[in-house]
């Protein structure tokens, strides 16, 4: 199961995926991403709550990177992607955004201990 959840405006969309990015779920994703595509406004594609993909996901997620999206990503496994996906060419013409990826923060509690 994947959630995807839309935040738009005149110069940004932003898309969360949450879930499993596989099987009928990949479809859908592309639907959302196509239709929001638009002139002269950035796509982000916020990944941090992705929890598996399969070779259709990645493969979509490849096509969304050369097509200027910036990825957040947090996590060893996203970011192993995350540079495989960046590692291949840029579609002809594309215009690249820059690529982003969002470090985890530690928990509060753990940063006070480490300040003492």
């Amino acid at each position: 199961m994947l959630r995807i959840t839309v935040h738009e405006d005149d110069k940004v969309c932003r898309m969360e995926l949450a879930g499993r990015l596989d099987g009928p779920w990949v479809a859908e994703t592309e639907k959302a991403w196509r239709g929001s595509l638009g002139t002269d406004r950035m796509i982000e594609m916020d990944l941090r709550q992705l929890t598996g993909i399969d070779d259709a996901g990645r493969d979509l997620l490849a096509a969304i990177q050369r097509a200027g999206a910036s990825l957040f990503v947090e996590g060893v496994w996203m970011t192993a992607l995350l540079d495989e996906l960046i590692s291949q060419q840029p579609c002809e013409g594309a215009k690249p955004q820059s690529l982003a990826k969002r470090a985890r923060r530690r928990p509060a509690s753990r940063q006070q201990e480490n300040s003492k």
